[in-house]
């Protein structure tokens, strides 16, 4: 309050002094103070290292490494970064506006190193031994599944759940109220600039809303799969926040929370495979399998593809053909 109160005299003096309005003295007011509490930068181009919060057009949302506050970053190269990128730029010039923050320059390089991000790990829950052996309809032979199934089945093991922050449940939000599924909704009806722009807005707010970079990853997969991708292992890296290096849990997908993790898992091994890389795609379907070894998604069809080296394309083609085989019998 007293600096709300400090602020108002400010303008009030000015306004004495110029005969300015109340929002034109402000603007100058805000844009004096800005300049005052904007760091020093020495002359000519300076690197700096920053968190990528969101993505636009024409410009990123970002936390330069060491300051305070957030800087709306303007760059032609942009599009080659994703939200949670550790990115060093070249930055050209910086000017605030209204209260806010600008700079303008290059991207130089971007990688993902969650480490350096400062995120607090979301809270895992549960941790109770589940048999899911007991519980669950097994899966026998000839299904190539099967004996792997009763091998990650043998013993009860601990079943958690990711904090709702993963799936898009924002502290002080209402329960109903989710981005997430917002944005799905959107994409469903063919509104999908609007859907990036919400899934973008929600990850500025918070970069552990994991179901936000599996969307994202959902809507470059198509045309874009190495941009997918990255969006995928993003997502998986700020989940693994929450895991030990050890860990031999289970995170099931019945658990809610759980499917945001899962869903980057997926798209990131189905990126793997589709790019040629079959060795890391089985990898990370049979990690999936040992957190869930129910495989709602039913990633074991993908594995079954992968361990006989047969590639997305034909994979694909042949689906495509069977897809048209029963339409043509349905007629």
């Amino acid at each position: 309050m007293t600096t709300q109160r400090d602020v108002k005299r400010l303008i009030r003096d000015r306004q004495a002094k110029t005969g300015e309005s109340f929002s034109t003295a402000r603007m100058h007011v805000m844009n004096e103070r800005a300049a005052l509490l904007a760091p020093e930068l020495p002359a000519g181009p300076s690197r700096l290292e920053a968190v990528v919060l969101k993505v636009n057009q024409q410009s990123a949302r970002i936390r330069i490494l060491g300051e305070a506050g957030e800087v709306t970053f303007r760059s032609a190269d942009v599009f080659d970064v994703v939200p949670a990128h550790l990115v060093t730029l070249s930055i050209e010039k910086r000017w605030p506006w209204h209260g806010d923050n600008y700079a303008s320059g290059k991207v130089e390089s971007a990688r993902i190193d969650i480490a350096k991000l400062g995120l607090e790990p979301l809270p895992l829950e549960g941790g109770e031994l589940e048999d899911v052996a007991k519980h669950s309809e097994p899966y026998r032979r000839p299904d190539p599944y099967a004996p792997l199934w009763r091998k990650l089945t043998a013993k009860p093991r601990p079943a958690y759940e990711f904090d709702g922050i993963a799936w898009g449940a924002l502290p002080g939000a209402e329960p109903e109220d989710n981005p997430t599924c917002d944005a799905s909704e959107l994409r469903e009806r063919g509104k999908h600039a609007e859907a990036r722009k919400l899934l973008m807005e929600t990850l500025g707010k918070d970069l552990r809303v994991l179901d936000a970079h599996a969307g994202l990853g959902n809507m470059e997969f198509d045309l874009l799969p190495n941009r997918a991708l990255l969006h995928y292992e993003v997502g998986i890296r700020i989940g693994e926040l929450s895991l030990s290096p050890d860990f031999d849990g289970l995170l099931p997908w019945g658990h809610v929370h759980n499917r945001a993790f899962l869903r980057c898992l997926h798209g990131y091994g189905l990126c793997l495979w589709r790019l040629g890389k079959f060795a890391e795609a089985q990898t990370v379907f049979e990690r999936m399998f040992s957190l869930n070894p129910n495989d709602n998604q039913s990633v074991r069809f993908c594995w079954y593809d992968v361990r006989e080296g047969r590639g997305w394309e034909e994979t694909s083609a042949r689906e495509t053909a069977a897809h048209a085989e029963r339409r043509r019998s349905l007629h």
